[in-house]
């Protein structure tokens, strides 16, 4: 199994993460959008499954790191820069039935790949920053505005305050960039039970069988999710 996650994540983070993975690409950018979502994987890459669409102007490493592996990818249409409108083309989710983003920002080849399901127009255009989607279209996220759309269109979800969720530059992060998923294990850049709703968490990842893997001992860091690629 392969991994990407941020360069800038702690070294206790890092060495944790090596225990489950063949290679990890710690992942950074310069010159290409703005500092605190630098080094975030989510912010260039699109992944349903083995699905990858990236970002056509992504850092070299990522693309060798690919090559390296005979990883299939394909390039998108749209290139990352400091601007919102191009910072989240690919940071958008699908599930076997849904494409969940905010419309008129996700890239068209996402859209096209997605055609057939149902697009779920949400407020929050971060939204692979914002959320994450366990089996059976099951949700965490930390966006009150998200959770009002999951609840209006009877999707089981669980709300978590980005409150103390680390980031570069601001105040908070987001829940859906602290965090990724492999098989039955949810594996975390921080330890869920320094914020006050990592119990509940627990016991709502407990109940769904999920495996729960804290990489370090911090609050959690919203590092722009870990890839893992089987």
């Amino acid at each position: 199994m392969l991994a990407v996650i941020d360069a800038r994540s702690s070294e206790e983070a890092k060495v944790n993460l090596r225990k489950y993975t063949e290679d990890i690409l710690f992942f950074a950018s310069s010159g290409i959008t703005y500092n605190s979502i630098s080094g975030h994987p989510d912010i260039f890459i699109f992944q349903e499954k083995n699905n990858l669409i990236i970002a056509p102007n992504s850092p070299k490493q990522l693309i060798n790191f690919f090559k390296k592996h005979k990883v299939n990818y394909q390039p998108g249409r749209s290139s990352v820069d400091e601007n919102l409108e191009q910072n989240v083309k690919y940071n958008c989710i699908a599930t076997g039935n849904f494409l969940l983003h905010k419309k008129g920002m996700t890239e068209s080849l996402i859209l096209e790949h997605s055609r057939n399901k149902k697009f779920i127009n949400l407020p929050q255009a971060y939204t692979r920053c914002s959320m994450i989607n366990l089996r059976n279209d099951v949700f965490i996220s930390s966006d009150s505005g998200i959770k009002k759309v999951l609840d209006k269109n009877n999707l089981e979800n669980f709300y978590f305050s980005p409150e103390d969720i680390r980031i570069f530059d601001h105040k908070n992060g987001f829940f859906g960039g602290t965090c990724g998923i492999s098989g039955n294990k949810i594996f975390f850049n921080g330890n869920i039970d320094k914020h006050k709703h990592g119990k509940e968490l627990r016991t709502f990842l407990s109940d769904l069988n999920y495996e729960i893997i804290c990489l370090h001992d911090d609050f959690l860091y919203d590092g722009g999710g870990i890839f893992f690629i089987e």
